[in-house]
């Protein structure tokens, strides 16, 4: 949209152009779309009148009998000649001489409207002097531009320093100019490449190996590159036409100063005649010597030939200006066409970039099917070998399970049922992970993904992951050992380090107990370094029976091996009894009581129901058949002063309950 307008402004731009300026400035009408050939003619031609009025402006310059160096001259005479004569004028006055006093004043009135004209002269010929210095800067560059616009037309190479050297001598300021837009250009340039580079490099393997395997796609790459070079190389032109105007522009409005100076001068030139004419007038009336007669014929004659001189530089700078104002026309022209051609050049190279976009873009309709054809069936077969792989690993965790059941006889059907399911989950998950991970990978590979960087991502946050999760590492690892081992499992009695209870809950990464008082432990797997386990496998009961000495203790024994024998035959605690009970035989001989011991061999946790009902049972048939069960007693012995008594009485001895 700016391009059009920016069109649209140059063309009207163009069109005025040739009515600007004065009345009398004739322009020729500008070609339209001049051809190669016209153009390489134009820029000679204006390359040659460039710089026939560069040599002709330095000439000027350097001219010792310039218009410049003239007007200076005769301004100083006559500032001098002034400044002499009123000194003079100040000692006749000084000494009293009033009548060459006022001869003198005359001469003085004289001089100083000579010296008014010269100052006058010299203030527009130092005028004129510095605008001829910027015009010399002006086109100097210009020529440069005009020249590199003719070698690219021409298809030469640029002139080295050695053969360019005698066209930039006094050329300071424009080369340093030149070199610095040069600099400009070339790291513009330099950093367009480097972007380019950055872009390019962004391209991974994978895209590159498959855009070389699409023909289609390297064609429309290269139509693109193309395109881009063609539209790069009219965005320059666009660039070198616009310095090239800018620079006519300044040239245009410098030969319109030299104009309005040269205007000025002719204006300058008649004043400065009608004012001689009517002094030498005045003189002749006034009969003045023939020596001042003939100095102010010479002064007439000297403003007629400035006069003519001011007259033919207003032609030719008018002629200039006329033909800048065509030049002007013509670029201008020559600029809408270029950027129209810019423009278009960049329509076709966005079309052609689109079109790659298009080819590169996964998702259209083209490269959908493509890739369908070429990774789909891999795709397929990867996603069912993950599927398989699956179903594999659940088929035999289901068979484990029944095996591990099976193979070990200790806890309920049930309980080793949960046991297995959680040691076969355990591989479970641990095969699905493996086995969609590695899938994923695959898949990842097949689309064209850059999965190193991935593997590398993923390997350092499992890393880090891992220093920082040590203890719950550990914690799940022992669990899993634990839960292998089959060291403990629910409702079982154990020990770790301090701790005493009921086991309630196993997980992979924590142990709950219940001590006897109702307190909950949390035993994280990792920290436990030794398990105690009362009731692994089967739990005994351990019966500890006292009577009192007078009993007979093989009455007793008999009557407990009854009692066992009974207890094993009920029908509520038969079951919870694995083994025939131990003979019970004496342990011990108390203080009090003889001691008789035995256990019974029950199931895991079962110990102890069955050891309270068994001591309820013995304390109900001890107290049918009248034996005494002992309770802590002690004898007293009571010695005399006798010497004859060595040894106690019946009658000394007391008990004491």
């Amino acid at each position: 949209m700016l391009r059009s307008l920016l069109i649209c402004l140059l063309s009207i731009l163009a069109l005025f152009s040739v009515a600007r300026g004065s009345d009398d400035v004739k322009v020729t009408p500008a070609k339209e779309e001049p051809s190669d050939a016209e153009r390489v003619a134009d820029l000679n031609e204006t390359l040659t009148s460039e710089m026939a009025r560069l040599k002709e402006l330095e000439a000027e310059l350097a001219d010792p009998a310039s218009d410049y160096a003239r007007a200076e001259k005769e301004f100083q005479e006559l500032d001098r000649e002034l400044e002499q004569k009123q000194e003079a004028m100040a000692r006749f006055k000084a000494d009293g001489k009033a009548s060459e006093a006022a001869a003198l004043a005359k001469e003085i009135a004289s001089v100083e409207k000579q010296r008014l004209r010269a100052k006058d002269r010299f203030e527009l010929a130092l005028e004129e002097r510095k605008s001829r210095r910027e015009e010399i800067t002006t086109l100097r560059r210009k020529t440069q531009l005009d020249r590199e616009a003719l070698d690219e037309l021409t298809g030469t190479k640029p002139k080295s320093e050695e053969e360019s050297g005698s066209h930039e001598r006094g050329d300071g300021q424009h080369k340093k100019s030149t070199d610095h837009r040069d600099g400009d250009e070339a790291d513009a340039k330099k950093s367009d490449a480097q972007d380019k580079g950055h872009e390019s490099s962004d391209e991974t393997e994978s895209e590159k190996k498959s855009d070389e395997d699409d023909a289609e796609l390297m064609a429309a790459k290269e139509e693109a590159e193309q395109k881009e070079a063609e539209a790069e190389e009219a965005r320059e032109e666009t660039q070198s036409i616009a310095a090239r105007i800018a620079d006519l522009q300044k040239l245009i409005a410098q030969e319109q100063k030299s104009l309005s100076l040269a205007r000025k001068k002719v204006e300058l030139s008649r004043t400065a005649q009608r004012e001689l004419d009517s002094e030498l007038a005045q003189h002749e009336r006034d009969g003045a010597p023939a020596e001042k007669l003939q100095e102010l014929r010479t002064d007439v004659a000297e403003a007629k030939s400035r006069f003519v001189a001011a007259q033919a530089d207003v032609t030719e700078a008018t002629d200039r200006l006329n033909d800048r104002r065509s030049e002007l026309a013509s670029l201008q022209s020559e600029q809408i066409v270029a950027l129209q051609q810019a423009e278009a050049a960049r329509l076709e190279a966005h079309a052609a970039k689109e079109k790659v976009d298009e080819l590169r873009n996964p998702f259209t309709l083209r490269n959908i099917t493509q890739w369908m054809i070429d990774h789909g069936p891999n795709v397929l077969l990867i996603v069912l070998a993950m599927f398989g792989l699956n179903q594999l690993a659940h088929f035999f965790s289901n068979r484990t399970i029944k095996l591990v059941a099976s193979g070990t006889g200790r806890g309920t059907t049930v309980e080793r049922e949960n046991r297995a399911r959680t040691l076969v989950g355990v591989f479970q998950n641990a095969s699905s992970v493996a086995v969609f991970v590695g899938g994923t990978l695959m898949v990842l590979e097949e689309v064209g993904a850059n999965i190193t960087v991935l593997m590398g991502s993923v390997a350092a946050v499992g890393l880090a992951v891992a220093f920082g999760a040590q203890n719950l590492i550990k914690d799940y690892f022992s669990g899993f050992v634990m839960l292998l081992e089959n060291q403990y499992m629910l409702n079982d009695t154990v020990r770790i380090g301090d701790m005493t209870g009921q086991v309630e809950r196993i997980t992979l990464r924590m142990t709950v107990l219940r001590d006897a008082s109702g307190v909950v432990h949390f035993i994280p797997n990792g920290t436990i370094n030794s398990i105690s386990n009362e009731t692994h496998g089967w739990s005994r009961a351990l019966i500890e029976v006292g009577v009192a000495y007078k009993e007979n203790v093989d009455q007793v024994i008999a009557v407990l091996t009854d009692l066992a024998r009974q207890l094993r035959l009920d029908k509520a605690f038969g079951p919870l009894i694995l083994e025939e009970p131990t003979v019970p035989a004496v342990d011990a001989l108390g203080d009090s009581a003889v001691v008789l011991k035995f256990a019974i061999k029950t199931k895991p946790n079962q110990h102890i129901p069955v050891k309270r009902e068994f001591l309820r049972r013995v304390k109900n048939r001890f107290d049918e058949l009248g034996i005494e069960l002992p309770f802590p007693h002690r004898t007293l012995y009571h010695r005399t002063e006798s010497a004859d008594v060595l040894s106690p009485g019946p009658s000394d001895i007391k008990k004491c309950a």
